[in-house]
């Protein structure tokens, strides 16, 4: 428990599942309690406590209630689900008041004039594949919320009276383009603590590994392709099923087995031991997604000592600044095979660059950063102001 003294914290985001965002709020979690608080997790679903335990996170939980509860929305279709958070939109003072400060993950929130907080944006409120995606169903969705609803429950929108952060340069660029606003950035925090680059390894990697939640749009299909063209090298896809996403998931396996690669180890929803072994054996790691807003499994991959193999776009770019580790699709095949045919010892040059390059995405610099926007110490303004100062002499 917090001491009586301690402020008293809400982080407003689910954390019964994993996640990127969660792995952000557990660092953030760690970081409070270094401080003697324990928040407050404030959703409509329990968080999971065993991952919160073997996160190392304490926190408390205080329901909240939305109109649609998130577990019917986890049972919709993408175009649905994006239109059942419309309603959600909330005020702080519908939720939970009283509260010093609020680390808000999801923008769907209205906040109260003079609430203390900071929002933690993944990429732009109206996210680029909600903005790009054609189909008519989602078109047709995106003009009802334009047209009728946004007025009243601005779900995606820019509330321009909150204070915010982003989690990329990539995300702070489309963003600008979008609202004429440049957000500082806080990259996502990577727990490095217990991976590590030894050279002497390489010998004994002998996989190219996928790392991700399965979704279509983070493309692991292109991952089997490469695996039908390297048949000597083992092959893992693993990340997270969620239960609506079991067909998706059980049609990769079979496409692997129809293009003559039924050997690949498909790992759904993998343990900690389980990905901190397989990331160890990784030789190369593969993330095909377009306009990944930044990509926290190639950071966790690179400091387990992998090689990065990523799409040439989005945050990706930040993390892997090397031309021939980042392929376009017309260049993925020639390239990787170029990459399988290196040297050990430009191999181990990369690994050693890139494991010194990620140093900037860890953890005690990302919870430094948020620290500085409870409202002891300074201002959450000026700790904003010092967060675009840093980011001047970053781009410096």
């Amino acid at each position: 428990m917090s001491s009586p003294d301690s402020p008293r914290v809400a982080i407003v985001y689910r954390l019964d599942r994993r996640g990127g965002v969660q792995s952000v709020s557990y660092a953030l979690i760690r970081g409070l309690n270094r401080l003697g608080i324990v928040p407050d997790v404030l959703w409509d679903l329990e968080p999971d406590w065993d991952t919160l335990a073997a996160q190392s996170a304490q926190a408390n939980f205080r329901p909240l209630h939305f109109p649609i509860a998130s577990r019917t929305i986890d049972r919709l279709n993408a175009t649905l689900t994006y239109l059942a958070w419309v309603p959600n939109v909330l005020r702080t003072s519908e939720i939970r008041p009283g509260y010093d400060f609020y680390y808000i993950f999801f923008n769907g929130l209205l906040v109260d004039d003079g609430t203390p907080h900071v929002r933690y944006l993944s990429g732009p409120p109206l996210l680029p594949q909600l903005q790009e995606d054609t189909r008519w169903p989602f078109k047709a969705a995106r003009g009802l919320y334009r047209g009728l609803l946004r007025r009243r429950w601005p779900a995606f929108e820019y509330h321009r009276g909150s204070n915010y952060v982003i989690n990329s340069n990539f995300t702070a660029e489309l963003f600008a383009e979008a609202h004429g606003e440049r957000l500082p950035v806080v990259h996502p925090p990577i727990d490095v603590s217990n991976r590590s680059y030894d050279p002497a390894d390489l010998a004994r990697r002998d996989t190219i590994t996928f790392f991700s939640r399965f979704v279509d749009f983070k493309r692991p299909e292109k991952v089997i392709e490469l695996a039908a063209q390297h048949p000597e090298l083992r092959v893992v896809l693993m990340g997270g099923v969620a239960p609506h996403r079991r067909e998706y998931f059980e049609r990769l396996q079979r496409l692997a087995a129809e293009r003559g690669r039924a050997d690949i180890h498909f790992i759904a929803n993998p343990s900690n031991e389980q990905v901190n072994a397989e990331l160890a054996r990784t030789r190369f790691y593969v993330f095909p997604a377009v306009r990944e807003h930044f990509g926290m499994t190639t950071v966790e991959a690179i400091a387990s000592g992998a090689v990065p193999f990523v799409h040439d776009s989005g945050g990706q770019r930040e993390i892997v600044p090397v031309d021939e580790l980042r392929f376009t699709d017309e260049r993925m095949a020639a390239q990787f095979a170029a990459l399988v045919s290196a040297p050990p010892e430009r191999l181990n040059r990369l690994r050693a660059e890139l494991s010194a390059h990620i140093r900037r995405f860890s953890e005690e610099v990302f919870v430094e950063r948020m620290l500085g926007f409870l409202p002891f110490g300074r201002a959450p303004s000026a700790a904003i102001d010092q967060g675009r100062k840093m980011d001047a002499v970053r781009s410096s």
